[in-house]
């Protein structure tokens, strides 16, 4: 019988300068018009290159920092590193002779060649760590000065790469967001991962402006200012540097997230003022709600109540709703004004008293997989799904549709999902997808997920866990699952796909004689709803969709 297991696939020595062509080429062919004078020249000086110029090149843009020294540079695929460098300098890509802080030099020395190097000055302070040692030496030496003159020519040359913001913007030009980057290409490489093909070309390109990349770019940089902030100046000094508006509403969102983010850190340092206005600017949640707590704080409850009226009346999402619901009573009674809260039906509940039990090695299994083995039989087989089941039936429904070619959609041939699959137009703006609701009538959804199951098996989809739904457990969902049930839970997860594809039950049980089925969400001893669970038993009890709790203690 012939080995089966997979094997990874060979990939050249210089694969990474592979991907880095693709790179260059790609924003070249679709942003040429938006790229600065720099940019385009550093294009035609990246041709240049011999072969091994631009191996040394991607090397070092991959590498942290922009300073290296020559003695520490060794690539195999690469001849020589010396006559690569030179490349590099004679295209105007690499320094040589930059003037460095003590700083910089002190970050391309050991400990031990710092002590050798600065001998008289830290003789006395030989225990003590590098930082304290730069420190030390800080106090005397201000001035900048050649890696030779600092050095006294002890080592070898050391090269600077002064083009890292230009790679950053190929990097945002090309992925279309800041945490995709070359990797992505590797993981293809490997057969790790695989995309769906759609169309990218300039008509659909993310950036419209260099405007709006310059935005985009502020954005990040404030962003990673707020990560390293420790102290109330600091926060001070990025909320100055917020606009007051861009220009597209992709990065209005990033704004306003980036506004509500903000002001959450002026809430810890109790600067509830600045919070407030930073809220104001802001439309995602949970700006309102956090703006009614602090109004409450403040015991100005008149208009709290005002604000949190205006929740109840046009929630955003379901959660913002969900909360306002819960703060409600407590706030009326503070404005002493008239509220009834509203009471719901509950979902159906059992106990269960269990032993409890462990594998082969001992280690105790959860209580959602006891419960499993508790109720699991051949006609009515159990499954642990969590979220994944009915996430990834609806990802296999949608799939014409999230991955349909259309403006603002696709930055980047890496992407498992449309940039716009959170974005409240995401609906309005493909009409088709009327024909995918109108499957449900006459049950052809199940041929119709059953095909692309069979055509897309393997392919990245971020809704899509492929190693959970194999052909066994999806023939099950598609017979025991009814038509009705599948589109008013997919009804759901679009409306709010992002807090709404979380919360699902843990557990689903197929009754295939029956064609029927129950979700179960089990909670242990001291486990209790979360709120984003009980907004999905609600629904279901409301629907008349089967599902039940399942309260466990131990024996």
């Amino acid at each position: 019988m012939p080995d089966s297991t997979p094997t990874t696939p060979e990939i050249a020595p210089d694969y990474y300068l592979t991907n880095f062509q693709c790179l260059v080429n790609w924003v070249a062919a679709r942003y040429e018009d938006l790229l600065s004078a720099e940019e385009l020249q550093f294009i035609t000086q990246f041709h240049n290159l011999n072969h091994g110029g631009q191996c040394l090149f991607v090397r070092l843009s991959s590498r942290k920092g922009n300073l290296f020294r020559a003695d520490k540079l060794r690539y195999t695929e690469i001849d020589s590193v010396e006559v690569a460098a030179y490349n590099l300098v004679k295209n105007n890509l690499l320094e040589m002779e930059s003037l460095l802080t003590l700083q910089e030099v002190s970050s391309l020395l050991t400990k031990v060649e710092l002590l050798g190097l600065f001998r008289e000055e830290l003789s006395a302070h030989k225990s003590q760590r590098k930082e304290v040692l730069i420190q030390l030496l800080g106090e005397k030496y201000q001035e900048e000065l050649t890696w030779q003159d600092w050095t006294q020519n002890q080592f070898s040359q050391v090269y600077r790469l002064g083009t890292q913001q230009i790679i950053d913007n190929f990097l945002l030009l090309f992925f279309g967001n800041s945490y995709q980057d070359l990797t992505e290409f590797v993981l293809q490489d490997l057969g790790l991962y695989r995309y769906e093909n759609y169309v990218i070309d300039r008509q659909h390109r993310i950036f419209k402006s260099r405007a709006e990349l310059e935005e985009y770019q502020h954005l990040i940089e404030i962003r990673e200012q707020l990560a390293n902030a420790s102290e109330l100046e600091e926060l001070i000094a990025i909320a100055e540097q917020i606009p007051a508006s861009l220009s597209t509403s992709a990065l209005e969102h990033r704004r306003a997230r980036l506004c509500n983010q903000l002001a959450y850190e002026f809430e810890r340092w109790d600067q509830h003022a600045i919070a407030v206005s930073l809220y104001q600017q802001s439309h995602l949640p949970p700006a309102r709600e956090r703006q009614v707590r602090l109004l409450e704080k403040q015991r100005d409850y008149a208009k709290a109540w005002h604000l949190l009226s205006e929740i109840l009346a046009n929630p955003i999402n379901e959660h913002e709703l969900q909360v306002a619901e819960r703060m409600a009573p407590r706030l009326a009674k503070k404005a002493s004004i008239a509220f009834d809260k509203k009471r719901g039906s509950s979902i159906t509940e059992k106990y269960l008293i269990l032993p409890r039990i462990a594998d082969e090695n001992g280690n105790q299994f959860y209580v959602e997989e006891i419960v499993r083995r508790h109720i699991d039989s051949e006609n009515s087989p159990c499954f642990y799904v969590e979220n994944q089941l009915l996430s990834s039936l609806f990802g296999l429904w949608l799939w014409p549709e999230m991955f349909r070619s259309r403006e603002g959609a696709f930055a980047n041939p890496f992407q498992a999902t449309p940039l716009d699959m959170y974005d409240s137009t995401f609906m309005t703006n493909r009409p088709q997808i009327k024909i995918l609701w109108q499957l449900f009538e006459d049950d052809s959804h199940r041929e119709h997920i059953r095909n692309i199951w069979q055509q897309k098996n393997g392919i990245t989809n971020h809704f899509v866990n492929w190693s959970f739904i194999d052909e066994k457990t999806l023939e099950l969902a598609l017979a025991c699952i009814p038509a009705r049930h599948l589109k008013l839970i997919f009804e759901r997860l679009l409306f709010d796909i992002k807090n709404n594809r979380s919360g699902l039950p843990d557990l689903i049980q197929f009754f295939p004689e029956t064609q029927s089925y129950c979700m179960i969400e089990v909670k242990g001893p001291g486990d209790r709803i979360q709120d984003n669970q009980k907004r999905w038993l609600d629904f279901f009890l409301k629907h008349e969709i089967p599902a039940e709790v399942v309260y466990v203690s131990w024996q």
